[in-house]
């Protein structure tokens, strides 16, 4: 019987998914997006998104930023939120190396609010990329994040995004 309990456990396990599989939004979640078109390789572009010491050269919103790029890897992250600089830890979760990279807050507040970010390179017909940007903000308490940080955060993508687009444009 509790062999049949483990196995049934372990199955649930497997239909939901990898811990660090992107989360899809769901009835609580709050999406926030800001695209851009680049006109550099994506390759370039993608090497610019995973240069965490890079950051401090051209990300006016993530300042600072150490780790690893692999699924599981930690990142600290230093985050301008309007003018207050907080400390930021991440995980990695499973991306497409070259098209989309994510990760998740890891840090205190992941306890309350689920929050998630992925950039996704899409190359368009005219040899440009689509780079979007999107934050994922999901829980209970989800609305009230939103409600005490989103305009900074949603400021914060569209700064990085601006920056992102200069960096891999100039280079």
């Amino acid at each position: 019987m509790i062999t049949l309990l483990a196995a049934g456990l372990v199955l649930a396990m497997l239909a939901s998914g990898s811990p660090l599989d992107p989360r899809e939004p769901g009835e609580h979640s709050v999406v926030h997006r800001a695209e851009t078109v680049i006109s550099a390789p994506q390759e370039r572009i993608y090497g610019l998104i995973t240069d965490f010491p890079g950051y401090a050269r051209w990300n006016p919103w993530v300042v600072k930023a150490a780790g690893g790029t692999a699924p599981g890897d930690e990142v600290r992250v230093d985050v301008l939120l309007g003018s207050v600089k907080m400390a930021a830890k991440h995980t990695v979760l499973n991306g497409v190396p070259g098209q989309r990279f994510c990760w998740k807050d890891a840090g205190w507040n992941a306890w309350f609010v689920y929050g998630q970010r992925c950039r996704t390179l899409t190359p368009q017909a005219d040899g440009t990329v689509l780079v979007t940007n999107e934050l994922l903000v999901d829980g209970v308490l989800s609305g009230g994040a939103d409600l005490f940080i989103g305009k900074a955060m949603k400021d914060g993508m569209q700064a990085e995004n601006a920056a992102l687009k200069r960096a891999a444009e100039s280079s």
